[in-house]
């Protein structure tokens, strides 16, 4: 991210001093035209030039600070999702205790149940039982009758070995056969009771933890919608500051058009060479390349409603070509008669053939993309003597 800003920092000074060139250049050629008027257009572009590169470079600072917010707000929306999870997670560990818990229960209810039906078939045999002891008392074995009668409960007679001599053997494993069931029955019940009491003591744990997470996503949820509101803030200024940027680069562009203007109308539409350049791109002044980076032949001019705008001759001539090129796409070069010759590239429809004579400011075609290029823009070369030079330095050039 620092290389991107860095770039792009480089690329606004590098505008922002072509523009300044343009300036001083356009500056110096009005006032050799005898256009001291246009000296306080030319003081104002320079004012909303500089205005210019201190809005960018606060929306450079602005747009940094922002990042960094959006970075802070994501992190922190990323936690409060993180403890939000964590929240829903332990609130589905205390409904399965609910479930388990209430399953519990109903083994209870269902144990309850049954013990209280073998109590009623224990009751019933009792009676029995007692029955047959009556009986035995009838006989006359008063001795084992008063052993049983004195007997605290059913289990107690059944142990007694003078009872066992007496009572069946059906009446012994009818009775030892339900004791058994009512003590296997109690056993699941205490167990029931105690996994009651663990899961009740897990649920309380549980319902400590959720509480702690919920009011830790609650404070989560406070910096995530804090950081939240000062990233809108930055970027109400970054919106801000880039419609303040648009509205002087218009301005800026204004100007720039009404300096050419006068430059070009003060030249006039002479045939044959006149010495001196005309701007083959009226009204647009934004150069993306300059001559000589990283080997380029001439200059870039570029603009964001460039595409189809009329490219003029920068001086007479005679056309040398018009057609295609596989690099230049469709182009034009023209032999200006004193030397100079000037090349236009990239367009997408030409307005002129080979062998044409022109007038300086003559539409020679229109602003395209074709052959190699990136985007929509007119890529203008001047040779001297079959050397290329740098078209800036050459803006207004007299040959004297």
């Amino acid at each position: 991210m620092y290389r991107k800003k860095t770039r792009y920092k480089h690329m606004i000074e590098q505008q922002t001093s072509k523009r300044r060139y343009l300036c001083g250049v356009l500056c110096a050629l009005l006032v050799c035209c005898g256009a001291p008027a246009a000296f306080a257009s030319e003081t104002a572009l320079a004012e909303l030039l500089e205005k210019q590169e201190r809005l960018q470079v606060q929306k450079e600072i602005n747009d940094q600070r922002l990042e960094q917010l959006q970075d802070d707000a994501e992190e922190k929306a990323a936690h409060r999702d993180e403890v939000n999870a964590q929240v829903q997670a332990v609130q589905a560990e205390l409904d399965e205790m609910r479930q388990e818990i209430d399953s519990l229960n109903q083994e209870v209810a269902r144990l309850e149940n049954r013990i209280s039906g073998k109590k009623a078939q224990i009751q019933q045999n009792m009676e029995l039982l007692k029955a047959r002891i009556r009986a035995l008392y009838v006989t006359g074995d008063a001795a084992t009758v008063e052993v049983i009668l004195n007997s605290h409960s059913l289990v107690e007679a059944a142990q007694k070995a003078q009872l066992l001599k007496a009572v069946t053997r059906r009446d012994r494993e009818l009775i030892e056969n339900l004791t058994g069931q009512i003590q296997a029955i109690e056993g699941d019940l205490a167990r029931i009771d105690q996994d009651k009491q663990q899961i009740a003591a897990w649920r309380k744990e549980a319902e400590a933890k959720s509480a702690q997470l919920v009011e830790l996503y609650q404070e989560a949820q406070k910096l995530a919608a804090n950081a939240q509101d000062q990233t809108l803030g930055v970027q109400a200024i970054a919106d801000m500051l880039e419609v303040q940027i648009q509205e002087n680069d218009e301005a800026i562009g204004q100007l720039e058009e009404e300096l050419y203007g006068r430059r070009i109308t003060g030249m006039g539409s002479t045939a044959g060479p006149t010495g001196s350049f005309a701007w083959p791109m009226p009204g647009y002044t934004y150069l993306t390349c300059n001559f000589g980076d990283d080997g380029h032949r001439g200059i870039d001019i570029a603009g964001g409603d460039i595409y189809g705008k009329p490219v003029v001759a920068a001086d007479g001539g005679t056309v040398l070509y018009a057609g295609w090129n596989d690099s230049y796409g469709y182009c034009v070069f023209i032999d200006h008669g004193n030397g100079y010759e000037t090349r236009y590239a990239h367009m997408s429809e030409l307005a002129v053939e080979t062998g044409d004579a022109l007038e300086q400011n003559q539409v020679v075609g229109y602003v395209g993309s074709t052959g190699n290029s990136t985007g929509p823009h007119l890529h203008f070369e001047v040779i001297f003597d079959g050397e290329l030079y740098d078209p800036m330095s050459y803006f207004g050039h007299s040959d004297s």
